[in-house]
């Protein structure tokens, strides 16, 4: 699958089957049917389209298949199951990569390689592609610890375009992992012990259908690495709280391991004796960061430590609900509001709900922005009815709103008072039950 260290493996194999209702059954079988006689699927108007097409099989065979869909630049978007050799995806209007994954296992040597096309979604409008799936390689082999058999061996293939496909070898040491693209591969494997490593193997170029058998043998004492990481911002530093899935990057190999953060700390283990970097996904406030593991120069069958520190946190807004309709203008807190930040397109970026004081605050890894929008509604579970500022007792509000708003890479921004409309419904000044 197409993936980087230290970015999500999309293992479509583990992802659920999308769940359907009996309308929708009717509406696919309806589409199907259509597809057979030539005919375009409807689309309701709007500002998507539909993406349709037969998904063909040079081997004769029908595998289950998944479709999964990523914008122009390859960032995941979702995934559907392809039902009775074609696929059918209703898609807002714009540009996207589809990729198609044979969903047997790994090792099956006559599993097809991920197949990618590019389709343009115009609103309102199908658009029909045809996949023809290609066939993939394989690689096989035996691996060896000190000579003796490696069962339960994880071998990963890794080709040039960052793409990894991984099985886990049997009992006897065997392995096999098909369903790879047209590439140069080299593998890397992984004692499920921890207890020896060894550098890359090169398994060569592969055509489409070929094939390569490739004999492993691990002979070095791996070592472990314990990573004590930490936030540090406007000179405050305190261990990491959050759970980031974190991956350690050999200098010396170009293999990785990959852990989640627990308590401030992540061990590696199984590693290659010498320095890392390592590949941090963002969490919470804190922006991702890719960064040399200071301290560590991992020996081989020794412990060894290191530190990571992140140091890019993002933007925050604050603020306090209070009631727009109060008689005598004080900040009465509108407590349970919920509070929504949009950005300058109008596309939700996170929310939050006010506390018992009417405080609020949003955030998230936000860069320096403009033009974004605070948004209050009343709690929703009051139907928009919600305690009043006195002498009033019960009132009915609407949304009320700030803008615009900034927001500064690794500052807070204050918007102070945010008023919540009270109800002018029916003519009345407020919608208010009486004391």
């Amino acid at each position: 699958m197409r993936g980087t260290p230290g970015s999500p493996a999309y293992d479509v194999a583990m992802l659920s089957p999308v769940r359907r209702s009996l309308a929708a059954l009717v509406a696919l079988l309806a589409l199907l049917l259509g597809a057979l006689v030539g005919t375009p699927p409807v689309v309701a108007a709007g500002d998507t389209g539909v993406a349709f097409g037969t998904i063909r099989f040079p081997q004769q065979d029908n595998p289950g298949i998944k479709v999964l869909w990523f914008t122009q630049d390859w960032r995941y978007l979702g995934t559907k199951t392809a039902v009775g050799g074609s696929y059918s995806l209703n898609l807002p209007a714009g540009s996207y990569h589809l990729q198609f994954v044979d969903q047997r296992p790994s090792y099956k040597t006559d599993k097809y390689a991920p197949t990618d096309i590019a389709v343009t979604v115009r609103a309102g409008e199908p658009r029909q592609k045809n996949v023809t799936m290609k066939k993939g390689a394989f690689i096989t082999g035996t691996v060896k610890t000190h000579g003796k058999t490696a069962k339960k061996t994880r071998v990963v293939a890794a080709n040039q375009d960052q793409s990894s496909f991984e099985t886990t070898a049997n009992n006897k040491g065997q392995f096999a992992v098909g369903g790879l693209p047209e590439g140069k591969y080299s593998l890397f494997t992984y004692d499920h012990r921890h207890l020896y490593v060894d550098k890359s193997t090169y398994a060569g170029k592969l055509q489409p259908g070929g094939s390569a058998n490739v004999a492993i043998n691990l002979t070095k004492k791996a070592g472990s690495l314990r990573v004590y990481v930490f936030t540090s911002a406007n000179g405050v530093k305190k261990r990491a709280s959050g759970n980031p899935v974190v991956t350690a990057v050999s200098k010396a190999t170009g293999q990785f391991w990959s852990a989640k953060v627990r308590a401030g700390d992540v061990v590696f283990q199984g590693l290659y004796p010498g320095r890392y970097t390592l590949v941090a996904n963002g969490f919470g406030v804190w922006f991702g960061r890719t960064g040399v593991i200071e301290g560590a120069n991992v020996r081989a069958g020794k412990a060894d430590f290191g530190t990571f520190t992140y140091t890019k946190r993002g933007g925050w807004v604050s603020g306090t609900v209070v009631d727009g309709g109060s008689d005598d203008g004080s900040d009465f807190p509108m407590k349970d509001s919920v509070v929504r930040l949009f950005d300058a397109g109008g596309a939700e970026l996170t929310s939050t709900t006010a506390d018992d004081n009417g405080h609020f605050t949003l955030s998230g890894q936000f860069g320096t922005m403009d033009g974004l929008t605070v948004t209050v509604d009343p709690n929703p579970s009051g139907g928009g009815w919600a305690t009043a500022a006195p002498p009033d007792n019960y009132c009915q509000f609407v949304q009320g709103s700030a803008a615009p708003v900034s927001i500064t890479l690794g500052q807070g921004t204050d918007v102070g008072a945010v008023p919540l409309p009270r109800s002018t419904a029916s003519g009345q000044p407020t919608q208010c039950l009486p004391n």
